[in-house]
């Protein structure tokens, strides 16, 4: 349950990062995070750097910077002096069972109008449910960018899989047309998505309970990260990364050898 809500949080089709094509964000983006799960007992406070076709986040000793340009994810752990750097086609692989639960059906969207979000701005509200996950959010209409840095921000770009939930959420973030309906071309305005600033993302689970993530930005600027935040120490130590620990473990457990019964 706890990966559906870190599925929705932070990771599809891939975004337009070809060398001629422009970057994800032309113009830095310094977002900070809190994050409300339900698996955890106190908020978490995360910073994300998102300039070029990168987006950095800080998230106590750890750093993660995803580059969509290179295709390739670096995690650095400080405190254990250690890094690792996963393809992205590693990442995908391992993700491809999420893509087979997902579902077919369209949320059902209902606006629920202006609110004031955890950042004290004025946020255009809707409600996204389809039926197992139900997403509350907020857009910030202040903040321009293109659909593939909504994407990147939202966990619906490669080498994630974009569930139904992110097409309406991409839907809603972008810029009203027509007297308030979304244009039919929206989806090709370079920079005509507005900011998610909030998400309050519940999962239906089928024991009748329900595991409730909060997601808010509270402060957003355009500072870029400090470079020794993005350095490997020169004594740190290349691991395995937790997505190819996690691909290796299932490969595994699907080719255990079954010893034949005795007659």
């Amino acid at each position: 349950m706890k990966l559906v809500s870190l599925c929705l949080l932070v990771a599809g089709a891939m975004p337009a990062v070809a060398a001629s094509a422009p970057a994800l964000f032309p113009k830095p983006l310094h977002i900070v995070r809190r994050v409300e799960d339900p698996f955890v007992k106190k908020a978490i406070v995360v910073d994300q750097y998102c300039a070029g076709d990168r987006v950095v986040t800080v998230s106590g000793d750890r750093v993660t910077i995803v580059d969509y340009a290179q295709q390739q994810v670096t995690e650095i752990n400080r405190a254990a002096s250690t890094y690792s750097i996963t393809r992205f086609d590693e990442i995908a692989r391992a993700a491809l069972p999420a893509a087979a639960a997902k579902s077919a059906a369209a949320p059902k969207v209902t606006p629920l109008g202006m609110k004031s979000s955890a950042a004290g701005r004025s946020a255009d509200s809707f409600e996204i449910d389809g039926g197992r996950i139900k997403i509350v959010a907020g857009i910030d209409r202040s903040v321009a960018l293109s659909r593939d840095a909504v994407e990147a921000l939202i966990g619906a770009a490669y080498p994630g899989v974009k569930r139904p939930e992110h097409e309406a959420l991409l839907g809603v973030a972008a810029a009203p047309h027509n007297g308030g309906r979304i244009a039919a071309n929206a989806a090709a305005a370079p920079a005509e998505y507005g900011l998610p600033i909030e998400q309050t993302i519940t999962v239906r689970n089928e024991d009748g309970t329900n595991a409730v993530t909060r997601i808010s930005i509270v402060r957003f600027d355009n500072d870029l990260p400090p470079p020794a935040m993005l350095a490997i120490a020169p004594e740190a130590k290349r691991v395995e990364s937790r997505v190819s620990r996690f691909s290796q473990e299932m490969h595994d457990a699907d080719t255990i050898p079954i010893a034949p019964r005795r007659p």
